[in-house]
């Protein structure tokens, strides 16, 4: 097919070159809009015939300019067409100069026909071929553990859903309610879904690991017209909870994903949802082979359409991301939480590296990541950052202080927890204050210790680091400007103390090594941290720490932890009030650590630290041992 066009509004002088004429026609290309040019004849074919052309090139689109225009004749011209098509996740861009063959008119508004044909989109195209780009989808990298064994890769699933081919509209609409409410969705909005696609077409309703997919009722599943299940592979964990809140997810790239890429991911190819799989996924996506044929018309119904290569890529697969999480410690974590029903989290680190060896989440976190970005008040584990405060103003572990059942801060009464030892009441040493975790003992002291030495000692342990570890981390925050009752509750945790549990196992970690930890999750991510710009913590000074947290083993409330094998246990017990009503709820604490492995644990709902915390503290450090 042959067909002649004008480009309107090119009125120019006799001597025109065609030039303005084959710069309205690059900018109409370039658009996809050859129906806003007004062509003399067959304008609607045209069009037709370029959108048929460049259809199988979507969602690509190729950016047109003019090159050389010159003349081939008295009244004949040919205008060079250079073309750019900007290929995804990758510099390398498809280029090509294709050619417009021009008349000129009569007409002195409009001077020059251009004859459209094939060969205007690409040299070599004939008349009935199409451009088509197949992708080949990378090997997505996997997600390791500490030793290096993938935790995240390709794993067998089943996608089930409706194939519609040679189902009616309303049996259609029956067979996606019925397969709803077999696999446990939404049946309206899936029946609205199925309706929405072509009559030929497969229709997803959900993608289940090959377990859970034979726990369904196989016999409802055969007996609905049109439900399928189609093997494929997906990166996954081991199990649907393991890590779930760190490790993420993947899903097939929607069009929003697509178009916020800005190129980068092409239909069909895996993007992370969440967690690293969404922070790492460039390095784990790798880029997508990509091959530009000319594909032609069958030669006979049922025939396979000839096809000539214009342009290909190879797949370049992804890299794996190495984490520091041991499987044995992040399972034993999670088997510890799978009966707490309140948002939890246990966090545990290696002083000595700053690796996050389990970063576990309850079930009742409902998919949040607890472990990571809970902001909470620490209760009684802040006590050792204040004791820390205290020992800079010249305290040892044996210097006293006043316990007493309640001590009044401007004019609000502070009481210690219910069953505290009477023994360990009025003259006691700051030990012992740790250990038994006297509130009154630590409150009292408001007057002589200023807020700010109190946040400044919270940042020598770690409170308030600022350190990209590849996933949205919160590092707690001390208020620097508490004043009167908020300062006083400050002193034991309470007030606008705030921090997670990957925090407090940070605190833990920092007292065990002697200075400040900063958490490692992925091996090479070293992105620097930025510690608080306090005083660091000395040698001298997390010994005399060690000291009285081992005191909270030994004599205290986690004398549950002192008959472990191995190196001794050091600890501190936390319960942080909150809500309102009585009585109070109240958070549940404990930081420990044995060795070179420091751990925190956290129920939102729970009781005393040595009531709800310690028993998963020893649980955990048992698993951690065996």
């Amino acid at each position: 097919m042959a067909l002649a066009l004008v480009a309107a509004g090119t009125a120019c002088a006799p001597k025109d070159d065609g030039r303005s004429t084959a710069e309205a026609l690059a900018a109409a290309l370039t658009a996809g809009n050859l129906e806003k040019l007004e062509f003399t004849t067959a304008a609607a074919e045209v069009q037709a015939a370029f959108d048929e052309a460049t259809e199988g090139m979507a969602p690509l689109e190729p950016k047109v300019s003019v090159g050389e225009v010159s003349r081939t004749g008295g009244d004949a011209a040919r205008a060079t067409l250079n073309y750019t098509w900007d290929l995804p996740d990758t510099e390398q861009d498809w280029t090509y100069a294709a050619a417009a063959e021009m008349q000129r008119t009569d007409d002195p508004e409009k001077p020059w026909d251009i004859r459209w044909s094939a060969a205007v989109v690409e040299p070599s195209l004939q008349e009935g071929e199409k451009l088509s780009l197949d992708i080949a989808a990378p090997r997505r990298g996997n997600i390791l553990a500490a030793g290096g064994a993938a935790i995240v890769k390709d794993r067998p699933v089943k996608v089930v859903g409706i194939d519609k081919a040679g189902l009616s509209a309303g049996r259609a609409e029956d067979s996606a309610r019925a397969l709803a409410a077999v696999v446990g969705i939404d049946a309206g909005e899936y029946a609205q879904t199925v309706a929405g696609y072509g009559p030929e077409a497969f229709v997803e309703a959900i993608t289940l690991r090959e377990a859970a997919y034979r726990e369904l009722d196989q016999d409802a599943l055969e007996a609905i017209k049109g439900a399928t299940a189609l093997s494929r592979s997906l990166p996954l964990a081991p199990t649907r909870e393991f890590a779930s809140a760190v490790l993420g997810s993947v899903r097939e790239a929607t069009a929003e994903d697509i178009e916020k890429s800005g190129g980068k991911v092409t239909r069909g190819e895996l993007v992370g949802a969440s967690g690293l799989q969404a922070s790492f996924n460039d390095q784990l996506s790798g880029t997508p082979g990509l091959t530009i044929s000319a594909v032609g018309t069958p030669a006979e119904e049922g025939a396979k359409a000839p096809s000539r290569e214009l342009y290909a890529t190879e797949p370049v697969d992804g890299t794996d991301v190495r984490t520091t999480l041991v499987p044995r410690l992040q399972s034993a974590a999670e088997k510890i939480l799978a009966d707490i029903t309140s948002p939890s989290a246990i966090v545990a680190i290696r002083p000595s590296s700053g690796a996050v060896l389990a970063a576990a989440n309850g079930p009742d976190s409902g998919g949040y990541n607890t472990a990571f970005l809970g902001r909470y008040a620490p209760g009684s584990t802040f006590k050792v950052a204040t004791a820390l405060a205290l020992l800079r103003q010249g305290k040892t572990p044996e210097s006293t202080v006043q316990c007493d059942p309640r001590f009044a801060a401007d004019g609000r009464r502070f009481e210690n927890a219910d069953g505290y030892p009477a023994a360990y009441t009025g003259t006691i040493t700051l030990t012992e204050a740790i250990a038994h975790s006297c509130n009154t003992a630590f409150v009292s002291q408001f007057g002589n210790l200023p807020q700010e030495q109190l946040a400044e000692a919270a940042g020598a342990l770690g409170i308030g680091m600022e350190a990209e570890i590849g996933l949205e981390a919160y590092f707690g925050e001390v208020p620097r400007d508490e004043t009167g009752t908020a300062h006083a509750a400050s002193m034991i945790g309470q007030g606008r103390v705030q921090v997670s549990p990957l925090a407090l196992a940070a605190l833990m970690a920092s007292v065990a090594k002697g200075e400040a930890v900063v958490p490692q999750l992925v091996e090479g991510h070293d992105e620097e941290a930025r510690l608080p710009d306090v005083p660091e913590l000395t040698g001298q000074e997390a010994g005399q720490l060690r000291t009285m947290m081992r005191a909270a083993v030994t004599d205290g409330y986690l004398a549950s932890l002192a008959d472990l094998p191995g190196e001794p246990v050091i600890g501190k017990t936390g319960t942080a009030e909150y809500g309102s009503g009585a009585p109070l709820k109240t958070h549940s604490w404990v930081i420990a650590a044995q060795g070179d492995l420091a751990v925190a644990v956290f129920v939102e709902d729970g009781d005393l630290g040595s009531v709800t915390g310690a028993p998963m503290v020893k649980q955990f450090l048992q698993a951690a041992a065996g």
